[in-house]
């Protein structure tokens, strides 16, 4: 009878009381695909050509966070990709994505420990206009690898101006004889403003990385709105510094993106151009892998894309991205993307 009693004192508790329970954690989650056809497979996500269906980094999660005192509170993220609509991870239906536990002070800022986003991958704020899809920035230049084993930390917001810095643990990485040891393995970063717009019309962001992905870098990103024109750039100087990968100390060079997105309600009107020949990208990578040290000139690529997207509610959207990728010194790696995808937010 007792037990009884409890058990209803606690269940009436909590239905008096539902935003103790809500505030401590939420579940979330993303189902992302594309219909895609690629001519030669540099771009996709696969690597794979023909008319092939895409996982666009579908994702589930629970993250949350409690306080410890006025000033303290930890939060945390656990975080998996899903991919088991592709046949070919059927036996590696989930893979990592950010998982972290960390602490936060009110005025000092807050450390986190585990797997998360890079604060130089972050700092490209919303300027890519192709992000997620297979024509995105990242087939041009490196700098946007997620790491476990590291640490990050943020400094709250002053005066819309924040700074963040992340370090991998190279014992987690390296062997004691690997040169890359001798790279700082950090990445630094400065924000001003809001990415999505919320708080101002402007975004500036500058990071640097030492090592971090086998490369140095600079990333410089600004972002402005205009009524219901969103314009973006990215640009980044990017050096190879991993004596293991073929013709490493060629590997050196700058590129950028711009672009451009335009909301008519419902619907967003995109596009975007690029190159780079840093010899750095998803594409370039590609190219050696299969070319090896044979591949003598750095590969310089190029890109155009046009897309849209229409929101049928608050969370389900649809989306198509056409375009093309030019490598000059190895038009066997050229590759025309035509895209069309569905996307619900939970």
């Amino acid at each position: 009878m007792m037990k009884t009693v409890k058990l209803t004192l606690l269940a009436g508790a909590i239905m008096a009381s539902p935003s103790v329970m809500a505030d401590a954690y939420k579940f979330y989650g993303r189902i992302d695909y594309s219909v895609t056809n690629s001519d030669s497979g540099s771009a996709t996500h696969s690597g794979k050509s023909g008319t092939i269906l895409e996982n666009n980094w579908s994702r589930l999660g629970v993250k949350g966070n409690a306080a410890l005192s006025q000033d303290f509170s930890v939060f945390y993220q656990i975080e998996v990709g899903v991919n088991g609509a592709t046949e070919g991870k059927q036996n590696n239906p989930f893979s990592a994505r950010p998982t972290f536990l960390g602490i936060k002070h009110s005025t000092v800022g807050q450390l986190a420990a585990g797997r998360m986003d890079p604060v130089f991958k972050m700092a490209k704020g919303t300027s890519d206009a192709m992000d997620m899809y297979s024509l995105k920035h990242d087939r041009l230049f490196a700098g946007d690898k997620r790491w476990g084993d590291s640490l990050e930390y943020k400094t709250v917001k002053w005066n819309k101006l924040q700074f963040g810095a992340s370090y991998i643990l190279e014992d987690n990485y390296y062997s004691e004889n690997d040169i890359r040891r001798d790279n700082g393995n950090y990445q630094v970063a400065l924000t001003y403003g809001d990415k999505l717009f919320k708080t101002g019309d402007l975004y500036l962001a500058a990071a640097y990385t030492d090592g971090v992905e086998d490369i140095k870098g600079t990333r410089l990103v600004a972002q402005y709105k205009y009524n219901n024109l969103m314009l973006g750039t990215m640009y980044q100087t990017s050096e190879i510094v991993n004596p293991n990968k073929d013709n490493w100390q060629q590997r050196d060079g700058d590129g950028f993106i711009v672009s451009a997105k335009y909301q008519i309600d419902k619907l967003i009107l995109k596009a975007q151009y690029g190159q780079d020949d840093s010899g750095t990208g998803v594409i370039t990578n590609r190219i050696y892998d299969k070319l090896g040290a044979s591949a003598t000139e750095v590969p310089e690529v190029s890109t155009w894309a046009v897309g849209a997207e229409y929101r049928l509610s608050k969370s389900t959207r649809v989306h198509s991205e056409i375009g093309q990728f030019d490598v000059k010194q190895y038009a066997d790696f050229d590759d025309t993307i035509a895209s069309i995808g569905f996307r619900i937010d939970f």
